[in-house]
C-alpha cells in the first residue's frame, strides 16, 4: 500500500510553479515596426559633407522580452524603397538612384542573423544588407528600450561603396567626387503583433 508523501507533493508543485513563471516572464513576441521609421545615409564630398534620408520602411521582427527588457531579437528583416531615400537636391537623387541601379534593384534589404546583447540597453546586430543587388554581412551597433510594449531601437554603422561593388558617384564632370566612405544610422519602433509564451 502506497503512502502520502506531502514533502514529494510540494515538490511537483514547486516545479511546476516555476515552470510558469519561467514562461510568464519569458515571452517570444512578434512585433513589426510602427510610426515613423527614420534612417539616413552620411557621406562626404570633395564639395561639402552630404545627408541622404528614407522615412518609408516595412519590417518585422521576432523578440524575446523578460518583463520591460528586450532579451533577444531571435529574426528580423526591413525593406524600404532605393527611390525613397532623399536629399531634398533633385539632381542628386537622379545621381544617388543611378549608383544605385534603382531602376533594376527597387529594394534595400537587411536580414539580421544574429542579435547580441551588451550592457546597458546596447547591442550588436549582425545581419546581410542588400543594396543594389550585392549583399555583403554588416554589424549595427543598437541602443534598445521599451515602453508600453513597443520596442525602441537606435542604431548605426560603416560602409563602403565599393564593398557593395558602387562606384562612388561624381557629378560636374568629375569635379566633385564622393568619397567611398558612409555611415548608416537608423530609428524604428517595433509594435508587437502577436506574443505567445517561450517554451
Amino acid at each position: 500500500m502506497r503512502t502520502f508523501n506531502p514533502i514529494k507533493l510540494i515538490s511537483v508543485f514547486s516545479i511546476l510553479l516555476g515552470l510558469s513563471f519561467g514562461n510568464t516572464l519569458l515571452a517570444q513576441t512578434q512585433f513589426q515596426l510602427a510610426g515613423k521609421t527614420e534612417l539616413k545615409v552620411n557621406g562626404t564630398s570633395t564639395l561639402h559633407d552630404w545627408e541622404m534620408t528614407s522615412a518609408q520602411a516595412q519590417g518585422k521582427a521576432e523578440m524575446i522580452l523578460e518583463g520591460t527588457t528586450l532579451k533577444n531579437v531571435k529574426s528580423a528583416s526591413v525593406t524600404l524603397k532605393t527611390q525613397s531615400i532623399k536629399s531634398g537636391t533633385a539632381k542628386m537623387d537622379d545621381i544617388a538612384y543611378e549608383t544605385l541601379k534603382a531602376n533594376k534593384f527597387t529594394d534595400i534589404v537587411f536580414t539580421l542573423t544574429s542579435f547580441r546583447a551588451l550592457d546597458n540597453n546596447r547591442a550588436l546586430a549582425v545581419g546581410n544588407l542588400t543594396i543594389a543587388g550585392t549583399t555583403k554581412p554588416v554589424t549595427f551597433n543598437v541602443e534598445t528600450s521599451t515602453k508600453s510594449g513597443v520596442v525602441q531601437m537606435t542604431g548605426e554603422t560603416n560602409i563602403k561603396f565599393t564593398e557593395f561593388g558602387i562606384k562612388p558617384p561624381t557629378a560636374l564632370l568629375g569635379t566633385v567626387k564622393t568619397g567611398n566612405d558612409l555611415k548608416l544610422s537608423f530609428k524604428a519602433s517595433f509594435q508587437p503583433t502577436a506574443s505567445y509564451t517561450k517554451n
